[in-house]
């Protein structure tokens, strides 16, 4: 996945089943600034700050608060 093509606002589904909202695009291509918006197993988690890789994102969602899966490529 092309960590530099999402934009702030995007959100994210991660391999934990958190979802996740892009605070500040990738510069470098490594990693994105996300905050937690929802952590099922871990719900301390909501409202902090991550750095995520593409390794950790599972599925980005629709834009406009609509949930529905968007597949990566």
């Amino acid at each position: 996945m092309d960590l530099k093509a999402l934009r702030a606002g995007a959100r994210l589904l991660l391999e934990d089943g958190s979802a996740v909202e892009v605070v500040q695009p990738s510069a470098d291509g490594v990693s994105v600034r996300v905050r937690y918006v929802d952590s099922p197993f871990s719900p301390e988690l909501v409202g902090s700050e991550a750095d995520c890789t593409d390794y950790e994102i599972t599925t980005e969602t629709n834009e406009g608060g609509d949930d529905t899966p968007v597949k990566l490529v």
